[in-house]
């Protein structure tokens, strides 16, 4: 009897060492965010596997998740946020931290009619449908409807609503909360599902009532999600309720994280990630911070020396010259990169409300200042960082008598400008072009894409 309780103790201490190995392989001593060994599916499944288990199902279904996102029981201090899951770009989720916001009691129906009641928000319908997009409504009449009907209020977070909503400790730092803020308010019954798509900015999603899941992409895998071939840069043409495998075979390719939140808890969704949020039934509440961000610069400075070798990363590889999805990747790749040399920010400012700070807005003067364009969105370690290297009118090396700088200076969204930079960002590994390109090409047409990849090319190296 005693030889088999040891040779049972041996092997549960040989399972737990092996499920420390796992972990400590999943997260990395680097400070890397993605490994294949962070799969919870201890045996790798074949594409007919893959193929039985996902075709013609929801997005996910094709395998289980890498790992469940970290959670934090607790509310972490801005210069560790920003270290150790910004910089990185790290999903995390923080538990509970909303339940201490005045919000959290206050905004029930009756609240929201009586203080906010004629205020009139975007609606939109529980599928994501971006086209068919019903009108707005005052939100006293959408209180009285949104049970039966097929409505969803997704708009900026009013600012007499700002005051019951209490700015993270972790986003209280003058690096990252300097006029740059935009919020998002999101309210329906319930069942809602997005479509799989990115943002360019960073994204604090606070859940006040209700539950979400969200399912979380790597922009590595960017060209396996068919980015180039989506009739909106940025959204997958990849449809998350029933996934055709034989029409989207790269599919399978995906690996993902999944976060799962309920209410009073905070998700932190990097920007670039692919993501798909399903909120479970009844009523729903939330709402979404967001923040620019860019990546530090590669250990020679700003210099941007020209590209010697193809990018390699661990999604596929699109094989055309101008390739949206090769963007996303390089993109995170050079994050990954350039983590470990950020400075760590010193933070000054903390215990500031949401309505304390401006936020930029596309609602009139009556929702408040508009914000200047004056700030270049990069988290600096000190102000003294900040003056060395900050400059508001370029991203590129400006010591590159061929930087896009000049070309466009008056309107880099212009199509012979969009079009320079992707030229030029095919002989030079420019910070500029891994900072612009995801932010120049996201949401445009495919039909402008290809026009503007078709177009004469007024870059001449």
């Amino acid at each position: 009897m005693a030889k088999v309780f040891l040779v049972f103790l041996l092997c549960a201490l040989t399972r737990i060492s092996s499920q420390d190995d796992t972990n400590a392989a999943c997260h990395g001593t680097d400070g890397s965010i993605y490994s294949p060994d962070c799969n919870t599916h201890t045996a790798e499944l074949t594409k007919e596997q893959m193929f039985k288990n996902g075709h013609m199902k929801r997005f996910g279904a094709h395998r289980p998740p890498d790992h469940i996102v970290e959670e934090l029981p607790y509310m972490i201090a801005p210069e560790d946020f920003h270290t150790l899951y910004v910089s990185r770009h790290k999903p995390v989720v923080i538990k509970g931290a909303a339940k201490y916001w005045p919000a959290y009691t206050k905004w029930t129906d009756e609240y929201l009619t009586e203080k906010f009641g004629d205020v009139t928000f975007n609606m939109e319908t529980k599928d994501d449908d971006k086209v068919n997009l019903p009108p707005s409504r005052k939100l006293k009449d959408f209180l009285k409807v949104y049970q039966e009907k097929d409505l969803y209020l997704v708009d900026e977070v009013h600012p007499g609503m700002r005051e019951d909503v209490i700015l993270p400790l972790c986003l209280r730092c003058e690096e990252m909360s300097s006029k740059f803020f935009v919020s998002y308010y999101w309210h329906s019954s319930g069942n809602t599902s997005s479509s799989l798509h990115i943002d360019t900015d960073e994204n604090m999603l606070c859940v006040i009532r209700g539950s979400k899941k969200a399912i979380l992409v790597s922009p590595v895998y960017s060209n396996d999600l068919y980015a180039d071939d989506a009739n909106l840069l940025g959204v997958s043409p990849v449809p998350a309720d029933k996934v055709d495998l034989e029409k989207f075979p790269r599919v399978m390719n995906v690996r993902y994280h999944l976060a799962n939140m309920e209410e009073g808890d905070m998700l932190y969704l990097p920007q670039m990630w692919w993501h798909q949020i399903d909120s479970g039934g009844g009523r729903q509440q939330a709402v979404a911070l967001w923040w620019k961000s860019k990546p530090w610069w590669k250990e020679h400075g700003k210099h941007a020396p020209p590209v010697e070798a193809d990018a390699v990363f661990e999604g596929s590889k699109s094989e055309r010259k101008y390739s949206f999805g090769n963007a996303l990747a390089l993109y995170e790749t050079w994050v990954n990169d350039v983590a470990p040399l950020a400075p760590r920010l010193k933070c000054e400012s903390q215990q500031a409300r949401m309505s304390e700070f401006r936020f930029e807005t596309d609602k009139g003067n009556n929702w408040g200042e508009d914000v200047g364009e004056d700030w270049d969105g990069q988290n600096h370690g000190s102000e003294e960082d900040e003056s060395e290297h900050i400059d508001p009118l370029c991203d590129f090396d400006r010591t590159n008598p061929l930087n896009p700088c000049p070309m466009c200076m008056d309107d880099d969204a212009d199509q012979r400008c969009i079009r320079y930079i992707l030229d030029y960002c095919q002989v030079y590994q420019d910070r500029g072009c891994v900072v612009q390109l995801p932010q120049l090409l996201n949401k445009i047409s495919k039909e402008e894409f290809e026009y503007i990849a078709a177009m004469e090319s007024p870059f001449h190296s």
